[in-house]
């Protein structure tokens, strides 16, 4: 179970160092930060780990120099995954990055699994002067991801999952959308022979 997590997105003019979103309980706190610019990445992964997070996850936005970066920055301290996405949705999200880099307005969903979490209370909406939003639901389980992806996919054009397991996580959301939606999953690198995230 993660005690103190961070996920890590992009948003122009983002502060780094506040919260977008915070869910914590009994279970631990996720919270969810925003770098303005990816060269920011490293610094806010290093100030995580001295405040003790103990998993980070990021953006598929980054992809995996990012990634492998924000990984050295952690130093094997905590736990660093990314979002990547399956075959069944390399079409979609082809077509979302080539429709952002044209500069349409575009919906998006980050569902958070967080247990415990109340997906109508841990909710947060931010909407973009251009148009199109960035929504992030903490849901209690991948069951609860699901219902609130169906509920949401005629709104929105791409979905990340945070939280979970991999792939037995995803299945469900993937379903649930019925390819309308490509779906993320936060994948994470093989540990070291010692057991210890290779960072």
């Amino acid at each position: 179970m993660t005690k103190n997590r961070v996920i890590i997105y992009e948003e122009a003019g983002a502060d780094p160092r506040a919260d977008v979103l915070t869910v914590g309980d009994d279970h631990g706190r996720t919270r969810v930060r925003a770098v303005a610019e990816p060269a920011q990445l490293e610094t806010l992964v290093t100030e995580l780990i001295g405040e003790g997070v103990d998993r980070i996850e990021l953006c598929g936005g980054f992809g995996a120099v990012w990634h492998a970066r924000a990984r050295r920055a952690a130093g094997g301290q905590a736990k660093v995954g990314a979002i990547y996405y399956g075959f069944e949705s390399l079409a979609g999200v082809a077509s979302y990055k080539e429709r952002f880099e044209a500069g349409q307005a575009l919906s998006e969903a980050f569902l958070i699994v967080h247990e415990g979490a109340d997906p109508e209370a841990d909710r947060v909406v931010r909407k973009r002067d251009e148009g199109g939003r960035t929504t992030f639901v903490a849901v209690p389980d991948e069951a609860a991801a699901a219902e609130v992806a169906g509920r949401m996919a005629g709104e929105l054009q791409l979905i990340e999952l945070y939280g979970g397991p991999g792939p037995d996580a995803a299945a469900p959301v993937i379903a649930a959308v019925d390819g309308s939606v490509p779906v993320g999953v936060t994948a994470w690198a093989a540990a070291s022979p010692g057991g210890r995230d290779r960072g």
